[in-house]
């Protein structure tokens, strides 16, 4: 992946997703925001995800914790609550 690479957006419907590596920064018109590297396992196309919301950390955290401490090879599926900005995300192991 690269600096190409476009960041996930994420709606109220649950997307499937794979992690195919472990945390990155890129930078933003605010400065840097963590990222994670997914594939899209419906279309197969690679996207960063943003991982700076707490409703997100707070459910990736325990999954990291189950695969030896790592985000690659965590398969999850992701959406918010509803279509405000600020919604919270809900992420689920696949």
């Amino acid at each position: 992946m690269n600096k190409e690479t476009p960041t996930l957006r994420v709606g109220t419907g649950w997307i499937d997703l794979a992690v195919i590596g472990e945390p990155n920064v890129i930078q933003t018109f605010k400065g840097y925001a963590p990222v994670l590297p997914v594939k899209v396992i419906a279309t197969h196309l690679d996207y960063f995800l943003y991982i700076s919301a707490k409703s997100i950390a707070e459910k990736l955290e325990p999954l990291r914790q189950a695969n030896a401490g790592a985000f690659n090879g965590l398969r999850l599926s992701i959406r918010k609550t509803s279509d405000d900005q600020f919604a919270p995300y809900e992420v689920k192991a696949i």
